[in-house]
């Protein structure tokens, strides 16, 4: 019949890597758009006039999936970044690592010195924890807000290995047995720990696996990975049944970071689905896109705004949806100029070179 013969045509999975800056826009949104509740969003006088409160109420509960989504396709875009350095660079290890931490340190080492620097500093042990990085992986230290920047720095340095490791045969389930090996091992530290685990070891360990999965997702896509139709069909309602079993029926801290891991490819899958019929690009799509290409600036401003917002406005609880989307464009209008000044300087250290 017509409609198997559609269920089975062939999807390119590499429609995902043609989506990747939109769906990073969709994840800094999603990151942003939870955090605003620092920022009292939930207090908008419209938002509640509107009924508006209570999809956002909703959307907001599940915001730890926008970190899981970004870490997905982090692991994405590694793959295809690591895999064209082997096939063009003579030495693609050092530029990997050259590449990324160049995008990446930088950045970092600029916001993070100058908003702790404008902060009163009661500890300088902690003071340095967090400008450097290295208090997230200490209990005794403050963990602070910039737990995704030490876990993203620990992944890269280590991706070359697992990069390795999904190569040749049967990869899938190589990158399984890993994701296996990944969970064991938070059980592990949960039962050795406990608290340690739930202040600081979930948020790193709990999205080693979407990472991993990722990856493996890069690979799929880089050799151009054809699937029935039907999986991209089938992560559309399969994507909002899991959006009303996560949202209404939550679950303790330590399996529900793992839902996300089934409900991220979902949301990739079934994105890629619907893209790949509209090839023209709306205004909304190009500017999400754009967002997404700034995302770990706007990432580490926007963490930094809201971190010490409480100390720079003294009327939080007025505060409302002007207010947060007036500290997002401002997040966005800086984190254009970050990309400027850091490339600049990036420049200049090459030239000398």
């Amino acid at each position: 019949m017509q409609w198997k013969a559609k269920l089975m045509k062939p999807f390119d999975l590499y429609e995902i890597s043609r989506i990747r800056p939109y769906l990073m826009g969709i994840a800094t949104l999603w990151i942003t758009f939870y955090h605003s509740k620092y920022l009292n969003l939930f207090n908008s006088a419209f938002l509640t006039k509107t009924r508006l409160l209570g999809l956002f109420t909703r959307i907001e509960s599940i915001g730890n999936c926008g970190v899981d989504l970004f870490f997905f396709l982090s692991g994405l875009g590694l793959y295809f970044s690591y895999a064209r350095l082997q096939e063009e660079d003579p030495h693609p290890l050092k530029s990997f690592y050259q590449r990324r931490y160049g995008k990446i340190l930088l950045p970092i080492l600029l916001v993070t010195v100058v908003t702790f620097g404008l902060i009163q500093v009661d500890d300088l042990a902690n003071w340095a924890g967090g400008v450097f990085l290295y208090g997230y992986f200490l209990p005794n230290l403050t963990r602070g807000n910039f737990w995704y920047l030490s876990a993203i720095l620990v992944f890269y340095l280590f991706y070359p290995l697992l990069h390795r490791f999904l190569q040749g045969r049967r990869e899938g389930l190589r990158a399984a047995g890993l994701i296996a090996a990944a969970v064991g091992a938070a059980l592990l530290v949960r039962a050795a720990a406990k608290e340690y685990f739930y202040t600081h070891a979930i948020l790193f360990m709990a999205r080693l696996p979407v990472f991993i999965l990722g990856a493996w997702a890069g690979k799929l896509c880089y050799r151009h990975q054809k699937v029935p139709m039907i999986v991209p069909l089938l992560a559309v309602p399969i994507n909002l049944l899991l959006l009303v079993l996560i949202a209404d029926r939550p679950l303790p801290d330590f399996p529900k970071f793992y839902e996300y891991a089934v409900f991220v490819p979902c949301i990739v899958l079934s994105h890629a689905y619907v893209f790949s019929k509209f090839r023209k690009r709306g205004f909304l799509t190009r500017s999400v896109a754009v967002i997404g290409t700034y995302s770990m600036e706007i990432y580490l401003i926007y963490e930094s705004i809201y971190n010490h917002a409480g100390s720079l406005f003294h009327q939080m609880e007025s505060t409302g949806l002007v207010y947060a989307l007036t500290v997002f464009t401002a997040t966005l209008v800086l984190a254009v100029l970050l990309r400027m000044v850091t490339d600049q300087l990036t420049r200049v250290y090459r030239a000398q070179k």
